[in-house]
């Protein structure tokens, strides 16, 4: 509810700010996105706490020991910080596109599908097809077609990730 009225186009904080006068969640070109940016900021919270935990189980020794053989803060990040990530890179990709996936509250809060079918996400349609047109073959149908989308996704990421791994 706060964003829809940060983006709200007469008194939202974000017009007032930037000088713009656009209709956020009413036009079709930004309601998308707007759906977006909310997912990402309801993601970023946990998202923090992983990566927080990924860096507590680095063991410092390993930068005081790249720091005596001369490594800059670049090298230490991309030889010793992010292969240290990696595990935690790859879980928050994969919970963060099924999420993405997902995202109900956020097109039910904001826009309700709309402006015209812009933001009818495929959750959207289901609850709508289920729970108001009474279509339940349809939401049935298009549950399995998710379900399979998101199985066919984490395949393919599990299998990048293996490829990615060297021991």
């Amino acid at each position: 509810m706060i964003f829809k009225v940060i983006l709200n186009p007469t008194i939202g904080v974000f017009n007032k700010l930037t000088g713009l006068d656009i209709n956020w969640i009413s036009d079709p070109r930004y309601a998308l996105i707007c759906v977006a940016v909310l997912t990402a900021w309801l993601n970023s919270g946990i998202n923090f706490l992983y990566f927080s935990a990924g860096l507590g189980n680095i063991d410092e020794s390993i930068y005081e020991r790249a720091s005596v053989d001369g490594a800059n803060s670049v090298q230490k990040f991309f030889r010793l910080t992010l292969p240290g990530l990696s595990p935690i890179i790859f879980y928050t990709l994969v919970v963060n596109i099924i999420q993405a996936f997902q995202s109900f509250g956020q097109v039910k809060i904001l826009t309700q599908g709309g402006p015209g079918e812009s933001t009818n996400l495929i959750v959207y349609s289901i609850y709508r097809d289920a729970f108001f047109n009474y279509k339940f073959g349809s939401a049935a149908a298009q549950s399995v077609i998710l379900f399979l989308i998101i199985m066919a996704l984490t395949l393919v990421m599990f299998k990048v990730e293996k490829k990615g791994v060297k021991y």
